[in-house]
């Protein structure tokens, strides 16, 4: 990394210090550090710039641009750039999202999320929890399921303020099975406690975040050039939370810079260069599992978590460490055996998903099981 630091003149706020960590196989990435000192503290601040490239993967090339940059280490500021910036709300809770929201936040496996869910909404806590719809229909009282959650002692202060004109309508995804509608609270709970206390509050979190405006901020991005080399660094002011007053599931921190004018020129402090290595991919956690069967269409919102609660019992893979999902000897020679026969499209997800595909479009009318089967 190249690392550069100056000494700046002006008042300045916060320090920030930001170091992005990637592991690619022998990159070379630079970095510049500004650091500045406060007038009335003498406290002295860090700002990292970016490399433009990021990396190279050869090893002499970036040593040549290191070189010349330390040759020739004027830094000229050639852009400041200033914007609005907005932090999405989420959208309307699927199955599949509580799923991966229960797996990530809670540690809770997806199987026990769905036993959980069902027991909330047999009980009348919450709507169907199987539902692969992520958007509210127009017309649906939401105002009323806002109102319901008014006197819980955590959250109904907030959902007060919806009430009193902070109400934003939810945001509309992308899938609608006609069926049924987001999962959302149906009514306020008192007497709940360990795991259905946890779904519940993440299912009224997530809800009330729905119906609030985006967290909104400003970005502030200055590039510089130092031997016609680019650096870049950002920093972020956050003015409005909104969502994420109640969203505990998400953060969004200001990221301090010093203020930096076009034009403006100074010398580095440090000028680095750094060098990494690619590393494999980690196990599957389960929200990654999750995530991958939606993308490939294997399995349903009613569905993955009995797949994968499956693979388990049957002994093709074990959850390690907890939360991460690794193929047992049993499971590895089972694939390996489908593929050296010639039936590798056994072990590949289009068969699955070409069947479970086959199979929806039977229930929509679309196809014939005839023509199916």
């Amino acid at each position: 990394n190249l690392h550069l630091h100056n000494h700046n003149q002006h008042h300045h706020k916060h320090k920030h210090k930001h170091r992005k960590q990637r592991k690619k196989k022998k990159k070379k990435k630079t970095n510049t550090k500004k650091k500045t000192k406060e007038k009335s503290t003498g406290q002295k601040k860090n700002t990292q710039f970016n490399w433009s490239r990021t990396r190279l993967f050869d090893r002499f090339v970036v040593l040549g641009i290191f070189e010349g940059c330390i040759e020739n280490p004027l830094a000229r500021v050639v852009n400041v750039q200033s914007k609005p910036k907005s932090k999405w709300r989420p959208l309307p809770l699927s199955t599949v999202e509580l799923q991966k929201l229960a797996s990530k936040k809670l540690h809770m496996d997806s199987q026990k999320t769905m036993e959980v869910a069902e027991k909330l909404y047999q009980t009348g806590y919450i709507s169907y929890p199987r539902t692969e719809t992520d958007v509210f229909q127009q017309g649906t009282p939401l105002d009323s399921f806002i109102r319901e959650q008014v006197n819980n002692p955590v959250w109904g202060e907030y959902a007060q303020t919806l009430l009193n004109g902070k109400f934003v309508y939810p945001r509309a995804g992308k899938n609608n099975d006609n069926s049924h509608p987001p999962i959302h609270p149906t009514k306020h709970a008192t007497n709940l406690h360990g795991e259905e206390q946890k779904i519940y509050e993440l299912v009224c979190r997530h809800f009330l975040a729905c119906c609030s405006d985006d967290a909104k901020g400003h970005e502030t991005v200055v590039d510089l050039k130092i031997d016609n080399e680019i650096f870049t660094a950002k920093g972020l002011m956050v003015l409005e939370l909104n969502y994420l007053e109640i969203y505990i599931y998400e953060h969004w921190n200001d990221k301090n810079i010093p203020i930096f004018r076009e034009g403006e020129e100074f010398y580095p402090t440090i000028l680095e260069m750094t060098e990494g290595k690619t590393s494999p991919p980690s196990l599957l956690s389960e929200p990654e599992l999750i995530s991958l069967m939606d993308k490939e269409g294997i399995g349903t919102d009613a569905t993955i978590a009995q797949h994968i609660q499956t693979i388990q019992e049957r002994g093709y893979a074990t959850k390690m460490n907890g939360n991460l999902f690794a193929p047992t000897t049993l499971g590895k020679a089972l694939v390996e055996a489908y593929d050296d026969i010639g039936f590798e499209v056994i072990t590949r997800p289009q068969l699955r998903a070409e069947m479970e595909s086959d199979m929806k479009g039977i229930s929509l009318g679309r196809k014939k099981k005839d023509e199916v089967v």
